[in-house]
């Protein structure tokens, strides 16, 4: 048949007489990939399948060479109108011509031919349409496997060609000068060199870097996605089945795969939008991917309206096996798709094993309970078969084996019976999650490092492999047919960015004239102009316009919304879902940097010039205009801040001042912050040295220099434990320093007289319950007996009354005796008293260290302090996590070379678990009582005392007796609770407020009379669970004070200067961290706050309450 209808045939036969030509191998090496590149780009295929794999430069050309019979050689491309028959005689027996670029398309009614001509994705998607005649390129099994990878690369060769050819266009109508930063492309002596892929070219690092940046714009508006989904496809579902003919295998048809797996992800994301199964969906993207897997899935990232709450993750995700006798189908459904494995000892040729481990660390850990882990995943629910859980029996390739739950990947029951396909769900705990998130979902196409031998040679390891684009066949009939990669809601609308007169004009000669009088408007220009004559856009930023307006292409110009929700008090604007992102901008190229940070602060500006002025102030650059707003870190607030202090304070105070700046603030130059203002901090010396000598003349000297830095130092050694040396300074020289440490003498320097008749006034004060602990404290004391008691103290019974008389008694006996306390608050109640986590040196992080330990070294004078103490009070024990004193203990066992508890010292703990225990973020209540106190290795070996009269009430009073009672019946779980763990407080006892208007009345009533009265704010407060909730309260109350508002900003920044670009300055402003101020700080005169960190600890301590 091929001899009568085919013409090539007998040209191939001469071929392969005259030019035999070699066997060779293409060998992919996973262990060869870029030190940058992601390892799941450049992973191994973990299938047997037919791809391709483009090397070299994007723009070269595939060398195609046909030897015509006079041995003369020729090059075609690969839109060759022969190619095809040429390549594959036998799907085109009749040599049946292929695409070229030059067919026209048709009117499907009148078959006439129009001004368009047809696209190669068009035309082979249509050939691979299947018809109700049979189509019989789909029956060619693995050959036209071979065929869809070839044709996609044609494809891919037309639009490159297109770029080549129209590059000029491209790179000036379409990319103005800085239009998208990119790391390898930051260096401005490339602009207008590199030949460069537009972000339309899906799957070019310009388009997955745009692509992140609509991402982290979802950030910036929703906060952190609620759910991370992985769909991957399932080739035994019925569509596939019902769609197979003449005897196929579901690895026959990846054209059926690609078009059944689009469907069932439209209704996928129907289901989770429009079904709203985990609830209202307020962002969401997907991407496509293979992996090399043969299979495609889609990673999904989900921002529901409601933030998922940790007591919710139980009730939409699971991680164990179904109990088959009340759920039979999802049992089959999990044990069919959500095990992972089993690998390990089960099957060490499981690809997820890596030097003999799981990649993907199974089996888990059993778990009786949800909790968060420190990486910020949640470890989800695994009850142990004596707990609860199920057990089954799956079939490996020899043998059955059971498995148990550390074996199931988390999953969402609903989904599960719904698509019958491996669906992994996970809930996105912390902002540390985002950033692994949004690049492994946008890590871009496929990659392998191979290297191509000669079949009869054994490979050379040594020879050089080189990296090239892998192309599936499963990804190419995807990509053939057309169907997104990457989709996302809402639109995000890319604003331009560039300087005054910046944006780039393709000109010829013969329109030159014409181009440089009237330069197309851009995004930026065309906001000043709407900024000009629209009073609603002055109240915008520029990122924010696009919720409101329209840009239109052609004519260059903003246009209100026509629809959209009425905009509350401008019934003529209308707010649609677009969100803008303004493109990003590397921080090396400084002026466009500064402009786009003045873009996102300043509202409605009219021109480039208005961004320059602050205050009415223009000035020369955009660097000192952010300047100006407190927009960047700069040594001049802190040379300003020292001058101002000079003609307030005194020298020690400025001193204090420095030392503050020095330990927490990070100044670029802190020698020069030294040499411009030491005068000033050492003027108290000279002056005591004047007094002393007043028959010499005496100036500044080093000597002079060399005691102010002491005494600087000493201050920085008690804020943060850190010399001069190690935040940047010179050390002091302390030859002629005192030799006894500060932190010794507040400790050594108490007035004995003065605490022992603290002790005779009190002592007799205490009741029975405080008698016998203070016995049995005093008993430990004598002895020198170490030990570890726990006084259990409700609220109100005296607690720190009897620490008080405990210290005075122990140090009016000129010994020392420690007060340290969990809270700043409970710490300024004891004499003495400091934080721990000051005190002690305990990590901050203690979540992400299983075996912490405290940042005091030996010889140091806090190691003088914990060595030569006799006791330890700890209040408010209970609101530490345990890694914090079991870092206490490793350290005091250090310090005091002694292996028994604490090191022989005697540590006296006080709190009460019934109230606030260890703050885990986002934690569960399974998470909080694995970090309570109760949960350490160390709890066996404390002795409880407790106290229970409450010292409040007084003069029996039965109300204040029955509260008293009410408070420890639901400390002690003997109050009834709802099903959600809820209890619902009498009535007796509080006033319930139906609204917040009403509540801050309630609260603050006549706030504008009573604003100065400083005892009427320290009667009141309101406490809320959630810092969302607590910052709508502030911004209501803050809003009657009859003072002028005043508005700080934080300077936020990336710490690796080569992620400034993923992640631009407006996201991580959006970000708010708990115990951190919000990035737009709003004061007022006469209003409270909160001291979060401490900076001075002589004079306060976290918690404290102060007035602006």
């Amino acid at each position: 048949m091929l001899h009568e209808n085919n013409h090539y045939v007998q040209k191939f036969k001469m071929a392969i007489e005259d030019n035999p030509t070699e066997d060779l191998q293409i060998v992919i090496k996973a262990d060869r990939k870029p030190i940058e590149g992601h390892e799941r780009v450049f992973n191994t295929p973990a299938v047997n399948e037919v791809a391709i794999i483009i090397a070299g430069n994007d723009f070269e050309k595939r060398d195609i060479v046909l030897t015509k019979r006079s041995n003369e050689l020729k090059n075609i491309c690969e839109t060759h109108i022969s190619y095809d028959a040429l390549q594959y005689p036998l799907m085109f027996p009749r040599g049946e011509d292929g695409y070229t670029i030059n067919i026209n398309q048709v009117e499907p009614g009148t078959s006439n031919q129009i001004n368009k001509m047809v696209s190669a994705m068009s035309f082979y998607a249509y050939r691979l349409m299947v018809r109700s005649t049979e189509n019989h390129l789909l029956n060619y099994r693995q050959l036209l496997h071979q065929y869809l990878v070839d044709m996609y690369a044609k494809i891919v060769a037309e639009r490159l060609l297109f770029i080549r050819l129209n590059q000029k266009k491209l790179r000036v109508d379409e990319y103005i000068h800085l239009k998208d930063a990119i790391t390898n492309d930051s260096d401005p002596a490339n602009h207008g060199k590199l030949v460069i892929l537009p972000s339309t070219f899906t799957g070019c690092p310009r388009n997955m870097h745009e692509y992140a940046q609509d991402a982290i714009t979802y950030v910036r508006h929703g906060g952190k996605p609620s759910l991370f989904i992985t769909y991957t496809f399932n080739p035994n579902c019925k569509e596939m089945t019902q769609n197979l003919t003449n005897g196929q295998s579901k690895t026959d048809r990846h054209d059926l795969v690609a078009r059944i797996f689009r469907q069932k992800l439209i209704k996928f994301m129907n289901v989770l939008v429009k079904g709203q199964v985990f609830g209202s969906v307020k962002y969401w993207l997907y991407s496509i991917e293979w992996q090399k897997r043969g299979l495609p899935h889609s990673h999904i990232l989900i921002w529901l309206t409601n933030t998922l709450r940790p007591n919710q993750i139980d009730d939409i995700i699971s991680a164990e096996i179904p109990n088959p006798s009340t759920d039979k189908n999802l049992y089959d459904v999990v044990i069919k798709n959500m095990v992972h494995g089993p690998c390990g000892a089960f099957n060490s040729l499981s690809p997820c094993l890596k030097e003999g481990n799981c990649s993907k660390m199974y089996p888990r850990q059993f778990i009786k309970e949800t909790q968060f882990a420190t990486d910020g995943y949640p470890l989800y629910r695994r009850r142990k078969p004596e707990d609860g859980g199920q057990t089954a029996t799956v079939k490996m390739k020899s043998d059955s084996v059971v498995i148990d739950n550390r074996w199931i990947v988390p999953y969402s029951s609903l989904l599960l019976k719904m698509f019958d396909a491996h669906i992994n769900v996970e809930c996105c705990n912390s902002i540390k999650s985002i950033k692994y998130i949004l690049k492994y979902v946008h890590k871009g196409s496929d990659q392998g490092v191979f290297a191509a031998h000669s079949s009869n040679n054994c490979i050379d390891e040594i020879s050089e492999y080189q990296a090239g684009r892998y192309i599936s066949s499963n990804e190419a009939a995807w990509r053939i047919f057309g169907f997104p990669i990457h989709e996302r809601y809402p639109t995000v609308i890319h604003l331009d960015m560039h300087l005054e007169n910046g944006q780039r004009i393709y000109f010829s000669e013969d329109n030159l004239q014409c181009r440089l009088a009237n330069p197309p408007n851009t995004t930026l220009t065309g906001f000043f102009e709407l900024c000009k004559n629209d009073n609603f856009a002055k109240t915008l930023l520029y990122c924010n316009v696009p919720k409101f307006y329209t840009w239109d292409k052609s004519k260059k110009v903003f246009n209100r919304r026509k629809q959209g929700a009425i905009v509350e008090g401008h019934d003529d604007i209308r707010s649609g879902d677009a969100l803008g992102s303004v493109y990003t901008v590397h921080s090396r190229n400084t002026d466009c940097y500064y402009l786009r940070l003045l873009l996102h602060k300043i509202k409605g500006p009219t021109s480039f010039k208005d961004l320059r002025t602050v205050n009415g102030i223009e000035y020369e650059t955009y660097r000192e205009a952010c300047l100006a707003l407190g927009l960047l870190e700069n040594d001049n607030q802190w040379n300003e801040a020292l001058k101002e202090a000079v003609y307030s304070d005194s020298p020690s105070k400025i001193r204090t001042l420095f030392a503050l700046i020095l330990s927490f603030c990070e100044p670029s130059s802190p020698k020069t912050l030294w040499e411009n203002n030491k005068d000033c901090m050492s003027e108290d010396i000279l002056n005591k040295l004047r007094a002393e000598n007043r028959h010499f003349v005496l100036n500044y000297t080093d000597s002079i220099y060399n005691e102010a830095l002491i005494k600087i130092e000493d201050k920085v050694l008690q804020m943060i434990g850190k010399s001069l040396s190690e935040v940047g300074m010179l050390s002091p020289s302390r030859q002629h320093a005192h030799n006894m440490s500060r932190e010794i003498l507040r400790e050594l320097t108490y007035d004995s007289d003065l605490l022992l008749n603290f002790v005779t006034q009190r002592e007799p004060l205490l009741n029975t319950d405080q008698q016998a602990i203070c016995r049995e404290v005093l008993r430990l004391y004598r002895k020198s007996e170490g030990g570890v008691i726990f006084i259990d103290a409700p609220g109100g019974t005296g607690k720190t009354f009897l620490i008080n008389v405990l210290l005075a008694k122990i140090r009016g006996e000129r010994n020392i005796a420690l007060a340290v306390a969990t809270s700043g608050i409970a710490a300024t109640l004891m004499i003495g008293g400091r934080t721990a986590h000051s005190m002690l040196q305990i990590p901050i992080d203690l979540l992400h260290n299983e075996m912490p330990v405290c940042n005091i070294k030996k010889g140091s004078a806090k190691a003088y302090v914990l060595q030569e103490a006799k006791v330890l009070f700890w209040d408010e024990i209970s609101m530490m996590h345990k890694h914090g004193l079991e870092a206490v203990n490793r350290t005091l066992q250090d310090l005091r070379g002694n292996k028994d508890l604490m090191g022989g010292l005697i540590v006296v703990l006080a709190g009460d678990f019934r109230q606030t225990l260890p703050v885990i973020p986002r934690g569960t209540m399974a998470d909080e009582i694995k970090a309570c106190l109760k949960s350490s290795y160390l709890w066996k070996q404390v002795k409880v005392m407790k106290l229970t009269t409450n010292m409040r009430i007084q003069n029996n009073c039965q109300n204040s007796q029955r509260f008293s009672d009410y408070l420890l019946k639901i400390g002690d779980g003997q109050e009834t609770t709802t099903e959600n763990g809820k209890i619902r407080l009498s009535n007796e006892f509080c006033k319930i407020c139906p609204t917040l208007e009403n509540l801050t009345n309630q609260v603050y009533p006549y706030i504008t009379l009573n604003i100065q009265n400083i005892q009427w704010l320290q009667e009141r407060a309101i406490l809320a669970p959630l810092n969302e909730k607590v910052k709508e309260i502030n911004f209501t109350v803050q809003e009657k004070v009859p003072t002028a508002a005043r508005t700080y900003y934080s300077i936020d920044k990336c710490l690796n200067d080569e992620e400034a670009t993923n992640y631009p300055v407006e996201f991580l402003n959006s970000l708010n961290p708990s115990c951190i101020p919000l990035h737009r700080l709003v004061l007022k005169v006469g209003c409270p706050i909160m001291l979060l960190r401490n900076l001075d600890p002589p004079k306060l301590c976290n918690g404290s309450r102060l007035i602006v």
